[in-house]
């Protein structure tokens, strides 16, 4: 994956244009290398959010990138993209440590994703679950076009719920090694389109667990409610004997009502 890459090299399309203000006393120029001070964005990677800044010399580019990081605000960053490149920003986020740049976060947006690219991804990003076997559908929050997190949803696990009636979000999961910023607000809106997609379908209930531990906050902000408490325990027993490879801890069963239910025969 490539990271924010930044060069001192002028475009040669811009240089001819530069070289015809070097007569302008007026021209603002650099400290280090005399020439008329130069500030651009030449390139910008949607696939990983990067992007490469161009500038006169090394040392006005160090300036620049001191005062960007220090100084300029969410606006400054915003307003800078979209003058330069026509590109709308929600911000501009650190990388991981120890990595030099600016991750460019275009705010999320919940699209289409297949089976396999879901069990896929949960395979390699989920902290403590592997995928589901199967689902009833998907979707994907991306960032640019990078895929940053996923929703599974299938038929309830629990086996006393009516699976023609509910849905449950067997799986979400984000990319944690991505910066904070660029997967804000994902899981809320990941199970705001499973609700709403299920709602379409004609359930009237959806349903998820968390652990315990887990504060549910996402769940809250797309409007769903905590429902109940399970014991938890182990899934092994001496009529079927199980390996258990999800936690046994106690979990919360979060819900959402979709539309009113059925009446009682």
């Amino acid at each position: 994956m490539k990271h924010a890459a930044y060069i001192d090299e002028i475009p040669d399309e811009l240089e001819a244009e530069l070289l015809e203000d070097d007569g302008d006393e007026d021209a603002q120029r650099c400290d280090a290398c005399g020439r008329v001070e130069y500030l651009d964005v030449t390139e910008v990677w949607l696939e990983d959010r990067a992007w490469q800044l161009a500038t006169c010399c090394e040392y006005s580019r160090d300036a620049w990138l001191t005062e960007m990081s220090r100084y300029w605000s969410r606006h400054d960053w915003r307003r800078f993209f979209e003058l330069r490149v026509g590109i709308e920003l929600r911000d501009v986020v650190d990388r991981e440590p120890g990595i030099d740049g600016y991750a460019l976060d275009f705010g999320i947006t919940i699209g289409e994703v297949t089976l396999q690219q879901a069990k896929a991804f949960v395979l390699e990003h989920h902290r403590h679950n592997r995928p589901p076997c199967g689902w009833r559908w998907g979707h994907g929050a991306y960032n640019g076009t990078e895929l940053v997190a996923v929703a599974m949803v299938g038929r309830p696990v629990a086996r006393r719920l009516d699976h023609h009636a509910i849905v449950e979000v067997n799986r979400l999961c984000v990319d944690h090694t991505q910066p904070a910023g660029v997967v804000w607000n994902a899981c809320s809106q990941l199970y705001g389109a499973a609700a709403r997609e299920a709602r379409r379908r004609g359930f009237e209930r959806i349903i998820t667990y968390t652990l315990e531990t887990e504060n549910g906050g996402a769940l809250r902000g797309a409007g769903w409610l905590e429902e109940a408490i399970t014991k938890g325990g182990t899934w092994n027993r001496p009529s079927r004997a199980r390996v258990d490879t999800a936690p046994t801890c106690r979990k919360i069963r979060w819900a959402r009502e979709l539309k009113q239910r059925r009446a009682a025969a």
